[in-house]
């Protein structure tokens, strides 16, 4: 499957052309073959993930997942109490910084957003509050040898720092679902509905701990990176800051009388900060390098002119579509935080193409956790900007670039990290900030 002929689309229309034949132009066969050589599950548990993968017999393991895990992270109450929970974490890590302390700006992000997603999404007893430094360098270590891994070459030859990384993280999680008890767990709906789909196909907590290996990588790996350019983007650009404060500010906070506490309306900001929200989307515009797959599982004719054989590969690089001049306008090399803003282009002055636009792929393999990302990022960039100003410690702001690590993430980490200082804004030193699900 992985060694024949590659198909690179790059045509929009051709794009919706491969999204419009889902059936005969699959994700799940990847999700099946490339997921077993990211996480190192047995070959039994391989059968059960690859019988009926797109559901023409009836429900699979894959069709059960994907659609439990739709539910999940729809808008809606599971989706809010995980963010809720998130944020609670957070709320931790924003207190601890200080006035003039100096951090690695990645190493920050990383370690708070890994600490508090898992939290969010496997309660009190997430295997990270447990094993915090160890896990987080853990995942962090199998993310930078995951190319290796997919290689599935003699991996403990080849990658043994991300075999041995990757056997850490699923020895933590089996122990996990070996304890696991949903009414007790205090767990993401999410964390729920998977545990209970690995149940009923009688997959070992040995399995279920090496799969929720994979679950991490869709948890972490493109969010962290997608925050912390989010936030340097926010931070350089002095007048784009005072705008997103000035709309935090003044459609998002909530005050009561006679309380010292002012708190972030999460949901209104999702609302009704278009701003932040735009400039999220142009940093994923950006910054997401990555690729979407399809395998052919039938001869199929694109546009009555390009035949894809069956048994090939169709892979549709978002950087090309995300960098090309025709959708996007001549500033299309420009970081335009307003470019998405629902306004007309001559009043914005760069131009969008939805169609175009694929950080979280398209047609039936949409990315379910969509929703959850914006909505943390969002959350987590507006806490910041409204209790903190932050400069480099050294010479002026500058964007880092950035190198890939896994051919299976989207928004791949920048080459370096950047010291930054961290100051207590002026005029609202002693405010005790938090947040509100309205």
């Amino acid at each position: 499957m992985l060694n024949g002929k590659v198909y690179v689309v790059t045509s929009i229309d051709l794009v919706n052309a491969v999204n419009r034949n889902s059936k005969a132009l699959a994700l799940n066969p990847f999700i099946a073959i490339i997921g077993k050589r990211i996480t190192g599950h047995d070959e039994a548990t391989s059968q059960i993930v690859q019988h009926n993968l797109n559901g023409e017999n009836g429900p699979g393991y894959v069709t059960d997942i994907h659609d439990a895990t739709i539910s999940s992270l729809a808008p809606g109450k599971a989706l809010e109490d995980m963010t809720k929970a998130m944020l609670l974490e957070a709320s931790v890590y924003l207190y601890r910084l200080k006035h003039n302390d100096v951090i690695e700006l990645f190493a920050w992000t990383k370690h708070m957003v890994t600490m508090c997603s898992t939290r969010a999404i496997y309660g009190p007893s997430n295997p990270f509050n447990k094993f915090e430094g160890r896990l987080v360098e853990a995942f962090w270590e199998f993310d930078r040898n995951l190319n290796t891994l997919l290689v599935n070459l003699a991996p403990g030859l080849f990658a043994p720092r991300g075999e041995h990384a990757r056997s850490v993280l699923g020895h933590a999680f089996q122990k996990y679902f070996e304890q696991y008890k949903p009414e007790e767990a205090g767990s993401a709906k999410l964390t729920e509905e998977r545990q209970s789909t690995n149940t009923k196909y009688g997959l070992n907590f040995w399995n279920q701990g090496r799969l929720e290996v994979g679950v991490l990588l869709g948890i972490l790996a493109n969010t962290i990176p997608a925050v912390f350019y989010t936030l340097i983007h926010v931070f350089s650009d002095p007048s784009l800051l005072h705008d997103i404060r000035e709309e935090i500010e003044t459609t998002s906070l909530q005050d009561t009388a006679g309380e010292t506490v002012r708190h972030l309306k999460v949901l209104t900001m999702r609302d009704k900060c278009v701003l932040l929200q735009s400039t999220f989307q142009e940093t994923l515009r950006v910054h997401a390098l990555g690729s979407s797959s399809r395998y052919v599982r039938e001869d199929v004719l694109l546009q009555d002119q390009y035949l894809l054989k069956k048994g090939m590969v169709v892979q549709m690089p978002v950087s090309v579509m995300h960098s090309d001049p025709f959708s996007w306008g001549d500033d299309v090399k420009y970081f335009q935080p307003r470019r998405f803003l629902k306004v007309p282009s001559s009043t914005k002055g760069s131009k969008t193409n939805a169609a175009a636009y694929r950080p979280f792929g398209g047609g039936a393999s949409l990315c379910p956790g969509r929703h959850f990302v914006t909505l943390e990022t969002m959350a987590l960039t507006a806490s910041l900007v409204l209790r903190f100003d932050m400069a480099p410690v050294e010479g002026d702001w500058r964007i880092p670039t950035q190198k890939q690590e896994s051919m299976a993430t989207n928004v791949f980490p920048p080459e370096e990290d950047i010291r930054v200082k961290i100051r207590e804004r002026q005029g609202y030193q002693g405010v005790n900030w938090g947040f509100v699900m309205t």
